[in-house]
């Protein structure tokens, strides 16, 4: 069996390409796939399947879990995965500017490809839709809805929140310096608060100017990323409520550089790279192994 190993953004996926839905992806598989040192390594696993019955309109369908094997409604940086290699491989034959329907657990996203001077895609735009500001709908447990940033009590620290879900949930916070923001301690505690009951991705966010941030996550189910997609969109969401950034904003990730464009009231749209990096040959004997023996989550 082959797969293949892509990210965006240094956020990076095993991708089984599987049109005819013939796969099924258990969790220990999973595990075994995003595994760095016993596997092929990779946040998460993205299944490129046909588009589900209920969006009949969609090209093609990423099926995304987490590396823990968990099943994650949407993310960023897999949907551009997705549309390159959707693209790439011949399975939609848009031409430059034109859009793939990537359909998610989330909704389908529509997917502008920016195609090179080879055919193959190189920029990826998506519209993430709109964001969803509800605390009860992200979803996230308070009694005061209306405050833009909400105080949450983690193990006896108070840790101020902006929350937003992007078809998955952000908890976003402000921080003076991301290189030395506790992600790594914090973080985890984070994503587990009871406050969240369908846990949620922690974002550290350093505003540099009106344009320009950067951004370190904390991604459930996963660790920190290098890039997390719906967590920039939602970084930005958070930043403009609190009028400290502009429409258009530079997210500087540890993996790269995303462009966020977002007005109030509209849709998130998310510009960035996709990179394929190999095609990987699973032996017989590893994926026995894998389908049979639980192994550790990966550690980003």
């Amino acid at each position: 069996m082959d797969v293949i190993k892509a990210h965006g953004t240094g956020n990076d996926f095993v991708v089984l390409l599987d049109v005819d839905d013939r796969l099924e992806v258990p969790v220990a598989l999973v595990r075994a796939l995003t595994d760095r040192r016993l596997g092929v390594g990779g946040d998460g696993v993205i299944r490129l399947g046909a588009p589900p019955v209920d969006q009949p309109d969609a090209d093609v369908f990423m099926d995304y879990r987490n590396a823990d094997g968990t099943t994650a409604e949407m993310c960023g940086n897999g949907v551009r995965v997705t549309a390159k290699l959707a693209v790439d491989h011949g399975l939609v034959t848009p031409h430059d500017g034109e859009v793939v329907r990537v359909a998610t657990r989330a909704g389908t996203k529509p997917v502008v490809v920016h195609l090179g001077v080879d055919g193959r895609v190189e920029q990826v735009s998506v519209d993430m839709g709109p964001p969803i500001l509800t605390p009860a709908d992200v979803p996230f447990t308070t009694d005061r809805p209306d405050l833009l940033v909400h105080d949450l009590d983690v193990d006896g620290t108070v840790l101020p929140v902006s929350v937003v879900s992007m078809g998955n949930p952000h908890a976003v916070t402000l921080v003076d310096d991301v290189s030395t923001a506790p992600v790594t301690t914090i973080g985890p505690l984070v994503e587990v608060h009871p406050r969240f009951p369908a846990k949620v991705n922690v974002g550290f966010a350093e505003v540099v100017d009106r344009s320009t941030i950067r951004l370190r996550v904390w991604e459930r189910g996963v660790g920190e990323t290098a890039a997390c997609g719906t967590g920039a969109c939602a970084a930005v969401v958070a930043l403009q409520r609190l009028d400290r950034v502009d429409d258009r904003v530079e997210v500087h990730l540890p993996g790269g550089v995303l462009e966020i464009t977002h007005t109030d009231g509209g849709t998130v749209t998310m510009r960035g790279p996709a990179t394929e990096v190999a095609t990987v040959h699973l032996t017989d004997d590893w994926l026995a192994a894998a389908d049979g023996t639980p192994v550790a989550a990966a550690s980003a």
